[in-house]
């Protein structure tokens, strides 16, 4: 085919990226370039679209589709250790729209309302500094721990939200008996969720020099021992996910001058729109 002469003008890389997780956790085949510094396009026309689109975001695919289309170098997106996303996310909406990111915040003592521009090249370093600790050692044990795909969390989170909107429908053709019975019965399945994502996270178990990774051996270990082996492993989880989500950023009120703390929300219909 004949070049385009418009070639010129296709979009470049804007920055690069390096992952957090340096590239660990991604199966062959996944992921393609020095993951230390992948290019980063800014957006087309049908990537914003994409993340408007309703069906598509709920499912994952929207960001899947849009971080292979700015991300080249990610084959796989649905591969992607979930440590990864947001530096992902963060990345294309400044190779985008650029670093600034304006918010407004209700100042929590005066109670004015701020305009301000959050800088999110802060929130990438804070991402770049960060070490995944994926192994606990439980005396004498040592669990070996990976983060979820984004794959796994899409489906757990489907699965947490059809639950969750079981909730709050109406069960007028129910006794309260039978309406408390249900309801328990959702929350039941809602912490089972939870107990299934901190086990799809345990990737191996080294035992008398023994290093097994048979998940159903794993699995059947967790069902079978005592309490206090698995309440480490979850502690330790809900460490690294409080540790690896997108910290507040601290802005001043220009009333009162007293300090806030602001969250940066990643919900992706308004996080990718140009203000």
């Amino acid at each position: 085919m004949e070049n385009n002469p418009l070639q010129a003008y296709y979009r470049q890389p804007k920055i690069y990226l390096n992952l957090p997780s340096k590239g660990k956790f991604y199966p062959n085949g996944a992921i393609n370039g020095d993951p230390s510094s992948l290019p980063v396009f800014g957006m087309t026309a049908m990537d914003e679209i994409m993340l408007k689109t309703p069906d598509a975001l709920f499912s994952g695919q929207s960001v899947v589709s849009v971080i292979q289309s700015c991300i080249p170098g990610i084959v796989d997106a649905w591969k992607m250790p979930t440590i990864d996303i947001d530096s992902a996310l963060i990345a294309i909406r400044i190779a985008t729209y650029g670093s600034k990111m304006p918010m407004t915040f209700k100042c929590k003592g005066c109670k004015e309302e701020n305009q301000i521009d959050l800088d999110l090249s802060g929130t990438l370093d804070y991402f770049m500094n960060l070490e995944y600790e994926d192994f606990i050692f439980i005396d004498p044990l040592t669990v070996h721990i990976k983060p979820l795909n984004y794959k796994g969390q899409s489906e757990f989170q489907q699965r947490q939200y059809e639950l969750q909107k079981m909730l709050t429908q109406t069960y007028d053709n129910m006794s309260e008996e039978e309406k408390s019975k249900h309801i328990n019965g959702i929350f039941e399945q809602l912490a089972t969720i939870q107990t299934d994502i901190f086990k799809s996270c345990i990737a191996s178990v080294e035992a008398d020099d023994t290093i097994v990774e048979n998940k159903e051996q794993i699995l059947e270990w967790i069902n079978n021992s005592d309490a206090q082996f698995f309440d480490k492993i979850k502690k330790h989880l809900e460490k690294l996910s409080d540790v690896w989500k997108v910290q507040s950023q601290t802005a001043t009120c220009a009333s009162c001058e007293m300090e806030n703390k602001v969250a940066i929300g990643l919900d992706y219909s308004s996080f990718f729109v140009k203000a």
